[in-house]
């Protein structure tokens, strides 16, 4: 458990809200446990983004879901049963699940926080194997609490960034707009990221020749909608680093 003073602090200083930090520390916890148990795992999404490359910009956000792909061979029957298997071996927490969506087991692992209140991280564990560019095994940390940090299979900044694409193409929320804005400032290989969205692309049969037009359409209607973007994401993000939406959205 995090220190409740230590909680309060950050809080003020950061402007993210007190169950957020006490989370983020959780979710340090549960990563560290996930890497004994599960040497099949890589680390995606919005928490791979933020707790290893938006942390080398000091730019990260808050986020609350820990997404992993499950790499193996395995039929899957047998990766369902290793994983339900292992699970229930992190401790501290109280696991229920799977719920078993479109080929993704959900994991709640429950804990009362330092204030009293009962909370959780999820855990959603992709089983069909996509393929990818590189993996890498570098170090996952809180941004904010810097306690439990961990070696990590994380795909690559273009396997990322091309995963983020597709997900701002098919929801266009404010995190994917946030993540992949500052991924475009870091030092990535262009190259790379052309091939790894062709994979992304081809693996969710998606138009190729119409993908960025169709997703610059649906950033036009994001800006219209600037506001909402805007109100559902600020919490996630450090008080510091919260954009002017249109404009952050139109650059």
């Amino acid at each position: 458990m995090a220190d409740p003073e230590i909680l309060r602090y950050l809080a003020s200083k950061t402007g993210l809200g007190l169950k957020y930090l006490s989370k983020d520390e959780k979710i340090s916890v549960v990563l560290e446990q996930i890497r004994d148990l599960f040497p099949e795992v890589t680390l995606k999404g919005g928490t791979a983004i933020n707790r290893v490359y938006l942390a080398r910009l000091g730019v990260s956000r808050f986020s609350e879901d820990i997404d992993l792909d499950f790499i193996s061979n395995k039929s899957l029957n047998e990766k369902i049963s290793t994983i339900e298997e292992r699970l229930v071996g992190i401790k501290g927490f109280d696991i229920e699940g799977p719920r078993i969506l479109h080929r993704t087991l959900r994991f709640d692992c429950y804990y009362m926080n330092e204030f009293d209140e009962k909370d959780r991280v999820r855990i959603e564990i992709y089983l069909t194997m996509t393929k990818f560019l590189k993996i890498e095994d570098t170090i996952v940390k809180s941004p904010f609490i810097e306690t439990h940090p961990v070696i990590f299979k994380v795909y690559s900044l273009e396997d990322l960034m091309a995963r983020k694409l597709i997900a701002l193409y098919n929801r266009m929320e404010g995190k994917d707009i946030y993540d992949l804005f500052y991924c475009l400032d870091m030092d990535f290989d262009k190259e790379n990221l052309f091939k790894a969205l062709k994979i992304m692309q081809n693996f969710y049969r998606i138009n190729q020749a119409s993908f960025v037009n169709d997703l610059l359409s649906r950033l036009k209607n994001a800006r219209k909608n600037s506001y909402y973007v805007g109100n559902s994401t600020n919490h996630f993000i450090p008080r510091d680093l919260r954009p002017g939406w249109k404009v952050f959205i139109d650059t």
